[in-house]
C-alpha cells in the first residue's frame, strides 16, 4: 500500500510547504484539492516546490470545466513536474455544477466517460501532431492549429476518476487508469456496492484488478493522548455530518443503518445551522467511517477498514507527528501491511 497526503489548505504557499514536508517525510503522493483554491494552481505550486514526490488532483471538478481547459492545465503540470502528475477528476453533484459553477448537468456518467475519451484524444493530438477529431454527444473538439498546441513532451498522464455510486464506479472501471473513492464510505458499502460495481466494469472492459489503481483517503482520529483524539473525532464528526447532509450519499449511510439520519442533516444545512451538524452525529456512526488510535495504530486499523483491494490511502487531516523518523517508520508499516 502507498501512503499519500491530501492538501486541503486554502493558501498556495502553505500547500507548497506541506508538500515539501510530505516529500521529506517519505510520503508517496500529494493530492491537491479544490477546497477554496484552483486545484491546478495548487498542483503547479507543489510541482514547482518538490523534486521527487508524486502529485495529483483529488479532485479537479471536471463538469465545471471543458476537456480542453483541463487538458491544457494537466499537460502543463505534467511537464513542470517531469511526469510525476496524475489527473484525478470528479463530476461533483448537480447542485454545485448548476448553481455554483453555472455549467450544464445532463448525464453525469455519460459526460464523465466522454470527458476521459476527449482528453485522451487531445493528448494524442498534442503528442503526435495528428489532426484533432473528437465528436461525442456532450463534447466536440475538432480545431487545434500548431499555434494553440502546447510544448510537446512524452510524459504519460494517468486519468483517475472519483466515484461513489454504482454506475459511476462501473464506468470508471472500464475507462480510467484509477478510481478515487470518497472518504465518506464504510466497509459495508464497499463490500456491497463499491467493489462489485468495479468488478462488473472491469469484466465488461476485459480488464483485471491489476489494470486499475484504487485510492481512498481515510478519516484517522489519532493522537498520543485522549484529549487529542477527542478533538480529532469532533472535527471528523463535523465533516462526516457535512457529507451526510448530501442526499446522493444516503445509500452510503443506509449500508450501516443510518439512512434516516440524512434528512435531519439536510434540513440543518438548508437552514444554515452548520454549527449544529456535529452535535447530531452518534459515536457509532463515526466508528463506521473513521479509525481511532495512536499514529502507530493506523496501519493495522486502515488494513481492516480498507480491505485488500485498495492500493493507496492518506490521512484526511494529516499527521499530528513532528518527528520525521517516527513518521517514516509509520509509513513504512503501511507499505508492509499490504
Amino acid at each position: 500500500m502507498r501512503i499519500d497526503t491530501t492538501l486541503v489548505e486554502k493558501d498556495l504557499i502553505v500547500s507548497g510547504d506541506r508538500a515539501v514536508q510530505a516529500e521529506t517525510s517519505g510520503l508517496d503522493r500529494a493530492w491537491c484539492t479544490e477546497t477554496g483554491l484552483d486545484v491546478f494552481m495548487q498542483a503547479y505550486e507543489v510541482a514547482r516546490r518538490t523534486e521527487s514526490i508524486e502529485l495529483g488532483t483529488a479532485i479537479a471538478v471536471a463538469l465545471a470545466r471543458t476537456p480542453m481547459t483541463v487538458a491544457y492545465s494537466a499537460w502543463n503540470v505534467a511537464d513542470v513536474s517531469n511526469g510525476r502528475f496524475t489527473l484525478g477528476l470528479g463530476s461533483q453533484i448537480k447542485a454545485h455544477v448548476e448553481r455554483r459553477y453555472s455549467m450544464p448537468w445532463n448525464s453525469p456518467v455519460g459526460q464523465m466517460r466522454e470527458f476521459v475519451e476527449a482528453l485522451r484524444a487531445i493528448f494524442h493530438s498534442w503528442r503526435t501532431g495528428e489532426r484533432l477529431e473528437f465528436e461525442g454527444q456532450h463534447y466536440t473538439h475538432s480545431l487545434m492549429s500548431p499555434f494553440w498546441a502546447p510544448k510537446q513532451h512524452d510524459h504519460e498522464i494517468p486519468i483517475h476518476l472519483a466515484a461513489v455510486g454504482p454506475k459511476m464506479l462501473e464506468m470508471a472501471a472500464q475507462v480510467a487508469d484509477g478510481i478515487i473513492l470518497h472518504a465518506f464510505t464504510n466497509r459495508a458499502y464497499m463490500d456491497e456496492v463499491t467493489f462489485p460495481a468495479i468488478e462488473r466494469g472491469l469484466e465488461k472492459a476485459g480488464r483485471t484488478w491489476d489494470d486499475i489503481e484504487i485510492s481512498l483517503p481515510m478519516f484517522m482520529a489519532m493522537g498520543d493522548d485522549e484529549e487529542s483524539i477527542v478533538k480529532q473525532r469532533r472535527a471528523i464528526g463535523a465533516q462526516l455530518a457535512f457529507y451526510a447532509s448530501t442526499p446522493s450519499y444516503r445509500p452510503v449511510m443506509e449500508a450501516v443503518g443510518f439512512g434516516d439520519l440524512q434528512p435531519e442533516l439536510t434540513a440543518l444545512t438548508k437552514a444554515g445551522d452548520w454549527d449544529k451538524l456535529a452535535a447530531v452525529m452518534p459515536d457509532e456512526f463515526i466508528d463506521h467511517f473513521a479509525v481511532t488510535g495512536r499514529p502507530e495504530d493506523m496501519p493495522e486499523l486502515a488494513k481492516k477498514h480498507l480491505g485488500d483491494k485498495v492500493h493507496r490511502t492518506s490521512a484526511y487531516y494529516g499527521w499530528p507527528v513532528d518527528d520525521t523518523a517516527r513518521l517514516a517508520s509509520i509509513f513504512e508499516s503501511f507499505r508492509q501491511e499490504k
